[in-house]
């Protein structure tokens, strides 16, 4: 199957956007030191301390843990935990790193046009030819200290909400379909769940009465109608 997200709110949307940038930096911080690799770390810790690292974010965090603690009474003992260390953090500081010139000017160049580089920059090329990949592991630990914890409490949110949906089966006739919602109820995140082999790609509006999915075919001019079978899930915390 394939699982195309949707969030129908603001909030869940930078949750999903920040979960992403995570899923890079877990992915490239398991792999070899390479001079590459560095470049690409640096530049996911610099996205990260501008999109997670903010104290909104924190306080959507705890408010969202007390609701699943309330809410669920299964996984209270881990959304208190995590609720209580997100609580310790006093402020953020994500360039405590400001003491750091290497980073101060990694900083600026991950601005520029052309992204991290060493060209000019002896420091970082001999910081990068210094470490290997335990080395570096522990560095970017340090910088990263309050970021797993908005990791972590993150990760846990999302797997409640994708856990907790109601599913529906549907049928777009000419390449559209509608579901209908209850305005009562507050609804976070779509799933649209197709088949493994689809190439429509939906796109979709909603309003608290309805949602509205739309597909297309990514190359075909015409838009050849078609009657596409899937089935939608929506998940609320």
């Amino acid at each position: 199957m394939i699982n195309v997200e949707f969030p129908i709110n603001e909030k869940y949307r930078k949750y999903l956007k920040i979960e992403y940038l995570f899923n890079q930096y877990n992915y490239f911080i398991k792999q070899k030191h390479s001079d590459h690799i560095a470049n690409i770390l640096f530049q996911l810790l610099f996205k990260l301390n501008a999109n997670a690292a903010r104290a909104d974010i924190k306080v959507e965090l705890i408010n969202d843990l007390q609701r699943i603690k309330t809410k669920y009474k299964t996984n209270i003992e881990e959304a208190s935990k995590l609720k209580k260390n997100l609580e310790k953090i006093n402020s953020f500081s994500p360039f405590a790193l400001n003491n750091n010139k290497m980073i101060q000017e990694l900083r600026v160049r991950s601005e520029s046009p052309q992204g991290i580089n060493d060209i000019d920059f002896s420091k970082y090329k001999i910081w990068t030819e210094l470490q290997n990949t335990k080395s570096r592991n522990l560095f970017f630990k340090d910088l990263f200290r309050d970021l797993y914890i908005i990791n972590e409490s993150l990760s846990f949110i999302l797997k409640i909400l994708r856990k907790h949906f109601t599913k529906e089966n549907l049928t777009a006739n000419n390449m559209v379909a509608q579901l209908k919602l209850d305005p009562l109820v507050k609804f976070d995140l779509l799933t649209i769940n197709l088949k493994s082999n689809s190439i429509y790609e939906p796109s979709i509006s909603a309003n608290k009465y309805a949602i509205n999915m739309n597909f297309t075919h990514p190359v075909d001019d015409k838009k050849t109608k078609r009657i596409i079978r899937f089935s939608a899930s929506l998940h609320s915390l």
